[in-house]
């Protein structure tokens, strides 16, 4: 009796045993999915986000193996297929090589179905050989593309550029004080590789207003809050990223809200290393406006935003007099108004 219930006692145990084990490894599967949910962009290990797309445009090596001077600064902007003058107004403005030899420029855009858009288009880049342009929609959700685009083309075709900034076409961006400011961390040794300079943003808080563009329900991301991610309307990497975002971007799965994607998940799967710009970075357009047009305050703006062209242009051309009157001069630059 005594020996039948130590056995009873014993089959107990391992029945008790068994079900905590089995407790257990359901806990940490329900664990692992949980993580799953909560960071969805998170990097795989095999490909999921293949960019598959085909170029229409490809301006290719010339753009930066067009000449003896190394590139410094790689510049790429997102426009859109109807911005013909904002673009126009850039390369006159502050990407030229006239003031800038060391800068090189490219346009990022996507298709339209308007054939008339399409072959101005055509005809806009046989003009200046500065546009790329791929086989996806150009639309607000598919920007995401664009990003992508942008670094499998850079990866391929101006890898050995030391900065690489990427800029909105409705940004003005003061290219002496972000040349100078790259050139003083150059001299302090305080840029190192695979970092990003930008506005950074950290707890974000997502969008829930059904009726914001910016609106994300629980099912597109879970969490609250945003992980790290920069502004995405202006930011500089440095020039080993491209390639190392570009490979990231294949296993991690596709978002539509770029800056997050481009600048958070994929840019934390390539282990970048992030760089406040802090007040170096003004947005607003009435700030920036203000900080343009003083001779004080003009070299503590990089970035502004600025929605017309014609008040683009006004701006730089009396930035450009006002501040630097011999390059202006010595230039012959001359702007011209839409």
């Amino acid at each position: 009796m005594q020996f039948q219930f130590i056995i009873l006692i014993l089959i107990c145990l391992h029945i008790d045993v068994f079900s905590s084990s089995n407790t257990n490894n359901n806990s940490a599967t329900k664990a692992s999915q949980t993580t799953s949910l909560i960071n969805p962009y998170h990097a795989r290990d095999h490909i999921v986000n293949p960019h598959n797309f085909s170029y229409l445009l490809n301006p290719g090596y010339s753009v930066c193996n067009n000449s003896n001077s190394p590139v410094y600064l790689f510049v790429y902007v997102h426009s859109g297929p109807t911005n013909y003058q904002r673009r126009v107004v850039i390369r006159e403005t502050w990407a030229t090589r006239t003031l800038f030899p060391d800068l090189r420029i490219v346009f990022m855009i996507g298709k339209t179905n308007d054939n008339t858009v399409m072959k101005a288009i055509q005809y806009e880049n046989e003009m200046y050989q500065d546009i790329v342009q791929e086989d996806f929609i150009d639309a607000y959700k598919n920007l995401t593309f664009k990003g992508v685009m942008a670094l499998k083309w850079i990866s391929v075709y101006c890898s050995q550029t030391k900065y690489v900034l990427k800029v909105d076409d409705d940004i003005v961006v003061n290219t002496f004080t972000l040349i100078n400011h790259l050139k003083f961390l150059d001299r302090n040794n305080l840029n190192k590789h695979t970092t990003i300079l930008c506005l950074l943003w950290q707890a974000m808080g997502v969008m829930r207003d059904s009726k914001s563009k910016w609106y994300l329900s629980k099912e597109d991301f879970p969490l609250d809050k945003f992980p790290p991610y920069c502004s995405g309307s202006a930011f500089i990497l440095t020039g080993d990223m491209p390639a190392k975002m570009y490979n990231a971007s294949l296993y991690v799965p596709f978002f539509w809200v770029d800056d997050y994607y481009i600048t958070g998940a994929v840019a934390s799967a390539a282990n970048v290393t992030y760089a406040q710009l802090g007040s170096l970075y003004t947005i607003p357009q009435q700030l920036a406006h203000t900080r343009f047009m003083s001779s004080k305050s003009f070299y503590t703006i990089m970035f502004g935003h600025f929605i017309s062209a014609k008040t683009t242009t006004s701006i730089l051309f009396s930035c450009l007099s006002v501040c630097c009157p011999h390059i202006s001069k010595k230039s012959g630059i001359s702007f011209s108004l839409f």
